[in-house]
C-alpha cells in the first residue's frame, strides 16, 4: 500500500506540473497577443494622428498667406517657414521648403548646374565633366556656351535619376537634392533658396548679410533689393509657392512618424492640392 500511495503521488504531481506548463504557455501567449494588439492599435492611432497633423497643415496652406506671421492664432502659420529651417507644431517637427527656391532640374542648358557643382566644391574640370554628362543624359549637346538638340535620352522622369550619373556619389547626391527640383517652378525665389544657390547670385559677404536678416526675419522683397539689389525679371520670382516641398518627423505613443512630399497649392483652382510626389517610407537619402 505505501508504494501505491507513493507511485499515486509522483502521478499526480506530474500531472500538476503538465497543468502549470500549460497554464504558463496560455498566460505567455495571451500576454504576446495582448502586446501585439496593443502595438497595432498604437500604430493605429499614430497614423490617424500624422494623417491629422498633415490635414491640419493643408488647411493652413489653403488659407493663410504663404507668410510668416508670428502673431497668428494659427499654431503653424505662427511658426512656419519656407526656407527649409524646421519647426515644431503639436510634438511633430515640420520642414517646408519653397520649390521656387531650388534649382529647377536643367531641360536645355546645364551651365547653372556646372556652376552649383563648383560652389558644392566639385573642382572645375569634374564639374564641367558632370555637366556634359547631365547635358547628353537630357539629350543636348554643348556647343560653347549654347546647348543644342542632338544626342540621346529625355527629361529626367525620378530625381533619383542622378545616382546613375557617372561621378556622382551618395554624398553629392545627397547635396543635389535638397538643391534642385523637378516641380515646375513659375521662377527662382531668392527669399527662400539655399545659401549655395544664392551664392550663385550674389559675392560672399553679401549672401552673409541676407541670410542675417533671414535669420532676424527681416528678409523681404525690399530688403533683398536694398542688400543685394536683386528683384523681379524673367528669372526672378520673390513669391513663395504654389509647390512646397514638406517633411514631418517624430513620435506618438512609440511609433516613429515620418512623411515627404512635394505639393502645390492653388486655392483658388478646381484642385486645390495637386500633389506631385509623396515617399510613404522615407529614407535616409532624400527624394
Amino acid at each position: 500500500m505505501p508504494k501505491q500511495r507513493g507511485v499515486a503521488l509522483v502521478q499526480v504531481l506530474f500531472v500538476t506540473a503538465i497543468i502549470l506548463l500549460l497554464v504558463t504557455q496560455l498566460s505567455l501567449t495571451a500576454a504576446e497577443q495582448v502586446r501585439k494588439a496593443q502595438a497595432m492599435q498604437d500604430r493605429s492611432e499614430a497614423a490617424l494622428y500624422l494623417h491629422s497633423r498633415e490635414a491640419a497643415l493643408f488647411y493652413t496652406l489653403l488659407t493663410e498667406p504663404l507668410l510668416p506671421a508670428p502673431d497668428s492664432n494659427n499654431p503653424y502659420a505662427a511658426s512656419w517657414n519656407f526656407h527649409g529651417q524646421p519647426f515644431d507644431v503639436d510634438g511633430l517637427q515640420f520642414t517646408l521648403q519653397d520649390q521656387s527656391g531650388l534649382m529647377r532640374v536643367p531641360t536645355g542648358g546645364v551651365t547653372d548646374f556646372e556652376n552649383l557643382l563648383a560652389v558644392l566644391g566639385v573642382g572645375p574640370a569634374q564639374s564641367r565633366q558632370l555637366a556634359e554628362r547631365l547635358g547628353r543624359w537630357l539629350g543636348v549637346d554643348r556647343a560653347g556656351d549654347a546647348m543644342m538638340r542632338g544626342g540621346f535620352g529625355g527629361p529626367v522622369q525620378y530625381f533619383g535619376e542622378f545616382r546613375f550619373l557617372a561621378g556622382v556619389n551618395e554624398e553629392l547626391y545627397g547635396q543635389l537634392a535638397e538643391l534642385m527640383t523637378l516641380y515646375p517652378t513659375p521662377g527662382f525665389n531668392p527669399l527662400t533658396a539655399p545659401a549655395p544657390l544664392l551664392r550663385l547670385h550674389m559675392g560672399e559677404a553679401v549672401l552673409d548679410a541676407v541670410l542675417d536678416a533671414r535669420r532676424r526675419g527681416e528678409l523681404d522683397q525690399n530688403r533683398l533689393w536694398q542688400i543685394a539689389r536683386l528683384s523681379a525679371d524673367d528669372v526672378i520670382l520673390p513669391i513663395t509657392g504654389p509647390g512646397l516641398g514638406i517633411r514631418i518627423e517624430g513620435e506618438y505613443k512609440g511609433v516613429a512618424l515620418r512623411r515627404r512630399l512635394i505639393a502645390g497649392f492653388l486655392p483658388y483652382r478646381g484642385r486645390p492640392v495637386d500633389l506631385w510626389s509623396r515617399e510613404r517610407f522615407t529614407s535616409g537619402v532624400p527624394k
